[in-house]
Parts: structure tokens; C-alpha cells; sequence
């Protein structure tokens, strides 16, 4: 159970300096999935290329109208629009020695670029420090069990790096197969509509709250 992780306000409840990079890193990977979605239309006129991820190719037309104004909206969330695996114990055996990372499962077709790599170094920068100062903080805002948290707390900064070098395929936007969900904050977030935008977003804190949840009971 986590009683601590339930559908709080989503303003007026919330530390601001740790909901300012929780912003910085939802705007920046809201962003790198809007240019993902524009080079994909780009691509298919031109004759083709790599595939898109399956969110980005559909909500195309979703991510390409989300312009500044609404990223800005929609990064303002009390919570990371970025699913890590922080609620996946297992994903995080590598760090404590008992396995190896293979680097054949690691390929990310969201963020293998220069700023792909950017987004994953500062969300796992986010995570090793508040698992080692706030751990009730990043269950609620980064959706991360108990161990997850021990791990990540005490890995080494150098591990985070090359975790972020190697971009690994677990590293995904929330929510990646449910594209309704997305369908809705974009919406609201497109069309500045504060109460549908609230709305959307409880229904994330709520689902998050869940998985969270699941993975707590899984750590025990």
C-alpha cells in the first residue's frame, strides 16, 4: 500500500523548487517528442526512414500543434511525464553488482539523440537525489517504489552517466501505450483549458498512484 501517494491538489500543495525540474525535464522531453513527430512527417514526404515510436506516430498530429504555450502547460504537472521504470525493482539490479547490463536490450527509439541523452542524464540526476533526501517526494513525483529507491540512492553518479549513455529502451514517455491519455492532456493543454487540463492530470496522479502501488507491494 502507499497511503502517502493519493490524489493530492495539483497547485497551492507542492514544493516549488522541486516542481521547477520537474517542469524543466516535462517541457524538455514534450518537446524532443514534438520535433520527433515533425521529423516523421518530414521523413514520409521525403520518401521514408526509420519508423516513429508508436505514440509519436499516433498522435502526430497531437505532438506537432503542441506549441511553447501548451508544452509550458503541460510540464507544469506535479509529477514526471517520463516513466523510468522507478516502480520495476528488477530493472534496477544491475546497480547493486548481481547482473550485468546487456547493452542489446538497451536501444531506445524515444531518446537516443544528443537530446535524448540530455533528457535521460537529468531525469536520473533528479531521481539519485531525491532518493537520497526525499524518498516520500519521489514516489509521489517520480512514481519510484522502495527498491528502486535504495538502489538508485546509492548508485555512483558515473553509473547514472553511462546509463544515460546507453539510453536504455525502458525509458519511455508515461503512459506510452495508453494514447488516450495523452490524447487528453494535449487536448486540454492545446485548447488552455485549466479545468480539463486539472482533470487529466489527477486522472495521471491517480494511475500513477496505482502502478506505484503495485510495485511497493512487489518489493516486499
Amino acid at each position: 500500500m502507499c497511503e502517502d501517494l493519493h490524489p493530492a491538489p495539483l497547485s497551492g500543495a507542492w514544493d516549488g523548487a522541486l516542481l521547477g525540474p520537474v517542469a524543466e525535464i516535462n517541457e524538455q522531453m514534450l518537446e524532443c517528442l514534438r520535433l520527433m513527430a515533425e521529423e516523421a512527417v518530414a521523413s514520409d514526404a521525403n520518401g521514408g526512414g526509420a519508423a516513429a515510436p508508436r505514440l509519436v506516430t499516433l498522435l502526430s498530429e497531437d505532438w506537432r500543434r503542441l506549441d511553447a504555450k501548451a508544452q509550458r502547460r503541460l510540464s507544469a504537472c506535479p509529477y514526471l511525464l517520463l516513466d523510468a521504470g522507478f516502480a520495476q525493482p528488477l530493472r534496477w539490479e544491475w546497480l547493486t553488482g548481481a547482473h550485468v547490463m546487456d547493452a542489446t536490450t538497451v536501444r531506445c527509439s524515444y531518446f537516443s539523440g544528443r537530446g535524448g541523452v540530455a533528457l535521460v542524464r537529468r531525469t536520473l540526476v533528479l531521481a539519485w537525489h531525491l532518493a537520497r533526501s526525499n524518498r516520500v517526494t519521489a514516489r509521489v513525483i517520480l512514481g519510484m517504489s522502495a527498491l528502486p529507491a535504495e538502489r538508485i540512492a546509492s548508485a555512483r553518479l558515473a553509473d547514472l552517466e553511462a546509463l544515460a549513455e546507453l539510453a536504455p529502451g525502458w525509458i519511455v514517455p508515461r503512459w506510452d501505450s495508453q494514447p488516450n491519455i495523452w490524447r487528453q492532456l494535449i487536448g486540454a493543454a492545446c485548447r488552455g483549458q485549466p479545468l480539463l487540463l486539472r482533470q487529466a492530470q489527477l486522472r495521471g496522479l491517480q494511475l500513477l498512484a496505482r502502478t506505484v502501488g503495485g510495485g511497493v507491494a512487489g518489493d516486499g
